[in-house]
């Protein structure tokens, strides 16, 4: 079971993290599982849509793709709740893909490197997962030693990433060559490169193109 290096930043939905009796961080296994299961519980008129950020390595300690939480109410409105996990939350992350997809709920996923290979290996592309409609799906120049899949399931999806030939050898970039970055994916609906080709700008990622990206989405 992974470590739960997030305890700093806040995971759930404040308004539902107060029904189920918890304080605003989760500081154990015992509490997210303890929030995950009131979740299973909750009225279906209690939740909202999901709109579900995962981060790559290390960001439980770093927040680079926690950054952008405070950017989505903005663009989503308040009919969304908005969870954060990293990479190696994939249980929980597909018990909360589960729940609000058995109530038909619009659903965003968006991703960071080793977060964005795994909401579409390991989440979205579970065997268990695979049926959740997804209306809009963004990885920031997602990372992995496995290939990437292609998710009939996804209405629209944006993928912004780094080309490695023309990014410079910085130790976050040389981090990601390491890991085995995705680049192009012929599977994405849209392929965005960013102004900056620095791997650990999740935020300006998002910024650049996801954020417009959602606006036109949550238009259509």
């Amino acid at each position: 079971m992974p470590l739960v290096l997030s305890y700093r930043w806040r995971r759930d939905p404040q308004h539902l993290v107060e029904k189920a009796g918890l304080g605003s961080r989760v500081k154990s296994w015992s509490e997210e599982k303890r929030f995950l299961d009131t979740l299973d519980r909750m009225p279906g008129d209690e939740l909202g849509d999901l709109c579900l950020v995962m981060g790559g390595f290390m960001d439980g300690m770093l927040g680079r793709a926690y950054k952008i939480l405070p950017e989505l109410p903005s663009v989503l409105g308040s009919g969304f709740d908005i969870y954060y996990r990293e990479h190696d939350d994939r249980l929980s992350s597909r018990r909360i893909l589960q729940r609000y997809g058995e109530l038909g709920r619009r659903i965003v996923l968006i991703g960071h490197s080793w977060g964005g290979s795994s909401l579409v290996l390991d989440v979205a592309g579970h065997a268990s997962c695979r049926h959740i409609p997804i209306m809009a799906l963004i990885t920031l120049d997602p990372v992995a030693v496995r290939p990437p899949r292609f998710l009939p399931q996804v209405y629209r999806w944006l993928n912004i990433y780094l080309p490695y030939d023309k990014a410079r050898w910085t130790r976050e970039n040389n981090i990601a060559r390491l890991g085995r970055p995705w680049q192009f994916l012929k599977q994405a609906d849209i392929n965005s490169v960013p102004a900056q080709l620095r791997h650990s700008r999740a935020l300006d990622m998002y910024r650049g193109a996801g954020a417009a990206f959602l606006q036109l989405v949550l238009m259509d």
